[in-house]
């Protein structure tokens, strides 16, 4: 991932024009403006860092060691630290110096942030698209104590603990919801993240075992393990595709496994998908 498609980035001088000022023409970039030596650089970084997150993706965070980019500070007239300046459009539309009060920090990004209406699941499932599992996964957790909090958020906190690589912890929240809500969808969904997750882990090479199952079909932790590969990467056809067939060549392979994870992928696509709906109908041909 690039610097100017990460919600935080490093700006030097040489990446300040496209990072900042025309990457602001896309989403507002807020510059934190400090130095190694200064203390109140350190108050306020972890109140950017938080905000950052919990505005998911309104706007991007760009830090500016000054101790190293001087000409940089100097061309934009940064005179004490820590200095944050706001971008949009392409140009510095407002800033603040020293350490002031997160409420005020919130008011000043209001004052030119497009409007967010989005709930957190909303905003942390936005964060998870772009691919940044962690910053989606920090969201979720200022909100999951909240008694109001519903399994859906709980469970999508479970499959970004999994993706993010914190299998006990997913685990952990799947023990929680299996004792509340066992057949809710999202505590099903979060089951199969967890499952295909661990032979994500177990083969984490989808090239090579590509390969494998080219070499030799009859691979069959192989092609499991591609078909898991090719469903968490955006692609189900080929994945579902291959179950079938394995179900169809192999029934009681590892105790049917090709017809659990198939079960478990229609957890994880929803009843809505069409490719389910066909599936299930090949599927019932090959059982019954």
């Amino acid at each position: 991932m690039n610097s100017s498609s990460s919600l935080r980035f490093v700006a030097t001088t040489q990446s300040f024009m496209a990072d900042v000022v025309q990457g602001s023409s896309t989403t507002p970039v807020l510059v934190d403006f400090w130095a190694p030596w200064c203390a109140p650089c350190h108050q306020l970084m972890p109140v950017l860092e938080r905000l950052v997150t919990e505005y998911a993706g309104r706007f991007r965070l760009a830090k500016v060691n000054t101790d190293e980019e001087q000409a940089l500070a100097g061309q934009l007239g940064i005179r004490s630290l820590p200095t944050v300046v706001l971008f949009k459009d392409g140009a510095p539309v407002d800033h603040f110096s020293g350490v002031i009060p997160e409420q005020q920090i919130r008011v000043f990004l209001d004052r030119h942030l497009p409007a967010g209406n989005d709930t957190p699941l909303q905003r942390a499932r936005q964060l998870k698209a772009q691919g940044d599992f962690t910053s989606a996964r920090q969201l979720l957790e200022q909100h999951v104590n909240d008694p109001s909090a519903k399994v859906e958020l709980r469970a999508e906190l479970g499959e970004l603990q999994a993706l993010d690589g914190d299998l006990d912890g997913a685990c952990s929240t799947l023990d929680a919801l299996r004792s509340e809500e066992p057949q809710h969808p999202a505590t099903r969904r979060l089951e199969a993240v967890i499952a295909f997750r661990n032979a994500i882990v177990a083969h984490p090479d989808a090239g090579a075992l590509a390969d494998t199952v080219t070499r030799n079909p009859k691979d069959l932790p192989a092609r499991h393990a591609l078909a898991v590969h090719q469903l968490l990467g955006g692609d189900p056809e080929p994945a579902l595709a291959a179950w079938l067939a394995m179900m169809r060549d192999h029934p009681t392979y590892d105790e049917g496994l090709a017809r659990r994870s198939l079960v478990r992928a229609f957890d994880l696509l929803g009843e809505s998908n069409p490719l389910v709906a066909s599936t299930r109908r090949d599927m019932a041909k090959l059982l019954f």
